[in-house]
């Protein structure tokens, strides 16, 4: 793991465009009944499994589709989330789809982007924390003039093996590749990272490397440990903070700008709360400066 201060100015991403079409006025015919048919196997996937394994109702949750590969937000992979999660509550019988705002307050919560979430592992953990018995996911891609998705059910059924009924868990469909689908397919999803320019100005509070103001140099900087969770789903991923460094060398008023899941955010403030500082200065006093802090986590 690697921590260290961004130097460089954060940009704002861009926001998504919000005069976009609605998919449902996209979508032909064959679109529609492809989709209806992807999520009525995994229906049935779900069930096969419940009966299997457990008695109790099962819940799962549908989790932002990617353009490519997990971590790639598309504005169109997310309403296509959207209306699979709508048409597997239409074919559920014995388990419940939860609503797809629970996983939109989380992440606003957490400020944690799509990008976060890199992995079917990281997703399935993502679900376990908001109640969630498993989840689905999918990445959508050009192919041959279609727009191809390919959809993925995890966290239902014993631990596969090769010669295991549930170990196919992926359906597969396709839609036409009209210009405005496509557009969408390439356009980024909703950015739930908080932009710098958010955190209040706060009274005495300079920003370092400005009008002769100094930057602070750590002297007790540890880095922050995993969390249990994010351990064993094997999590890489970058939290960032604004953190106040007070003329006393200490941090203080701590916001994220952007988070991970898993716990990751939490270990990163636990981390920043315990640094020490030689303070920054400014005409040969020690002043307060707020610092963007950014620590990468990676699997060693």
């Amino acid at each position: 793991m690697l921590a260290g201060f961004v130097l460089a100015a954060l940009l704002a991403s861009l926001p998504a465009n919000s005069h976009s079409q609605s998919l449902e006025l996209l979508l032909n015919k064959s679109d529609k009944a492809s989709l209806d048919l992807a999520a009525l196997h995994i229906a049935q996937k779900i069930q096969e499994a419940k009966a299997k394994v457990t008695e109790r109702q099962p819940s799962v949750l549908v989790i932002d589709f990617y353009r490519g590969s997990p971590g790639t937000s598309s504005l169109l992979g997310s309403q296509l989330a959207d209306r699979f999660s709508e048409l597997l509550s239409d074919f559920s019988k014995e388990f419940r789809v939860l609503d797809r705002s629970v996983l939109k307050k989380f992440l606003t919560k957490e400020w944690t982007p799509l990008e976060s979430l890199q992995s079917n592992g990281v997703c399935l953990g993502i679900g376990h924390e908001v109640g969630a018995t498993g989840v689905v996911t999918g990445n959508a891609y050009e192919e041959n003039g279609w727009i191809a998705l390919r959809v993925h059910l995890e966290g239902f059924g014993p631990a596969r093996k090769d010669d295991d009924i549930f170990g196919d868990h992926d359906e597969n469909a396709r839609l036409t590749e009209t210009e405005q689908l496509r557009d969408m397919l390439f356009q980024r999803g909703h950015d739930y990272s908080r932009s710098p320019d958010q955190i209040p100005e706060e009274p005495g509070v300079l920003q370092a490397g400005v009008n002769g103001v100094g930057f602070p140099s750590c002297t007790y900087c540890p880095d922050p440990q995993y969390s249990d969770a994010s351990r064993a789903a094997k999590i890489q991923g970058t939290v960032v903070l604004s953190v106040v460094v007070t003329s006393e060398g200490k941090t203080d008023s701590i916001y994220v700008v952007k988070g991970a899941p898993l716990g990751l955010t939490s270990q990163a403030i636990k981390a920043a709360q315990s640094w020490r500082f030689r303070p920054a200065q400014k005409d040969g006093k020690p002043v307060s400066v707020r610092v963007p802090v950014e620590f990468t986590f990676r699997v060693s």
